[in-house]
């Protein structure tokens, strides 16, 4: 049995989505579901069957999205503080409520999404969900904000509290979270097993989005490569990771248009070789941490940059600025990139 979520273009709406669809067929299966983008939408199958007269009210598995404290409710709905509570019923009312017509509609492939009517999309879940002007104005314009429909704003919801990641920063007397977003391109999903393991990993002290998104990058490529080493092959792929911050004013708090990193360039090397990549990927992360202690923000931004373009003016950039951290004694031996550490970093980069 397969499932369709047809994009609209609104990039994080719709693989936010995905992963909620991924969620609530997980825990009425208790099985893996599969993940694949097919450009015009992503297609879920779940392994396992659902049963005929199916309820999410009172199933463990389902109770535990609402109450766990790493399921990031109060961060989708942080542009409407005050209201997280009713929000986070709201969606888990409606997925209750219209559970068999929303996956009897996502079974047809020409399923769509009706905006312009129905639920806000909250600022935390899609930057392009920008609150407009609140009155009209002298000019009679007036721009509303982005509005689903419930069941698929409930959905959404759902996919970016349980796999999106948010992490709180202050800087200059300013707040802002930075959020990220796997895509997922051809994965085997199960909701407890994947989530802490994949899409959770440890924080450090960013000096921004980019910064947050590319060291993302290389910590879930590197759990996906042990898995490759353990299994002989790739089995799951993710296509990017989106990302995008939201900003604190003096009233509200509203997001800034995001972007998305490219993950084919690793993807790729761990497919090729799994176990050649691990020192390569241990170098990344080393620098990514030496790089979150108090001035090495210089190592930082060059190997965010490297790891968003993989080009050779990024990369050699890269080992000039390590090599003066060296200089001043601020590596230690057993951090030093072996010449085929290098060498794997090299083969990734565009010439």
């Amino acid at each position: 049995m397969q499932f369709f979520v047809t994009k609209t273009g609104l990039d994080a709406f719709d693989t936010a989505r995905a992963w909620g669809l991924a969620v609530l067929l997980n825990v009425l299966t208790q099985d893996e579901v599969r993940l694949q983008d097919a450009s015009w939408a992503f297609i879920l199958e779940p392994k396992g069957c659902i049963p005929q007269n199916a309820q999410l009210t009172g199933l463990g598995s389902w109770v535990t999205l609402f109450n766990a404290v790493d399921v990031q409710w109060d961060s989708v709905f942080v542009t409407q503080r005050g209201r997280q509570e009713e929000k986070k019923g709201q969606v888990r009312q409606i997925l209750e409520t219209q559970l068999h017509s929303l996956l009897s509609d996502l079974q047809r492939p020409d399923n769509l999404v009706e905006i312009g009517s129905g639920e806000n999309v909250p600022g935390g879940l899609e930057p392009a969900a920008f609150k407009g002007l609140r009155h009209v104005t002298k000019a009679s314009y007036r721009e509303d904000q982005l509005k689903v429909s419930e069941g698929h704003w409930a959905l959404s919801c759902l996919g970016m509290a349980t796999c999106g990641t948010y992490r709180f920063s202050r800087e200059a007397g300013q707040y802002r979270w930075l959020v990220l977003l796997p895509v997922p391109q051809n994965v085997h999903f199960n909701y407890f097993r994947d989530v802490q393991e994949l899409m959770r990993p440890s924080g450090l002290r960013y000096i921004g989005v980019q910064n947050a998104a590319a060291h993302y990058s290389v910590q879930l490529t590197e759990q996906l490569r042990r898995r490759a080493a353990a299994q002989g092959s790739l089995q799951d792929r993710f296509s990017a990771i989106l990302y995008f911050t939201l900003f604190g004013t003096r009233q509200q708090v509203k997001p800034s248009q995001g972007n998305q990193l490219n993950l084919t360039p690793l993807m790729d090397a761990i497919q090729e070789d799994p176990h050649g990549t691990e020192a390569m990927l241990k170098w990344l992360d080393y620098c990514f941490r030496l790089g979150a202690t108090r001035g090495a923000e210089e190592l930082a931004l060059a190997v965010t940059e490297l790891v968003m373009r993989w080009d050779l003016d990024a990369y050699e950039k890269l080992v000039k600025v390590f090599v003066r951290f060296i200089a001043r004694n601020q590596v230690r031996y057993d951090n030093l990139p072996y010449e085929r550490t290098l060498l794997g970093v090299m083969k990734n980069v565009k010439v």
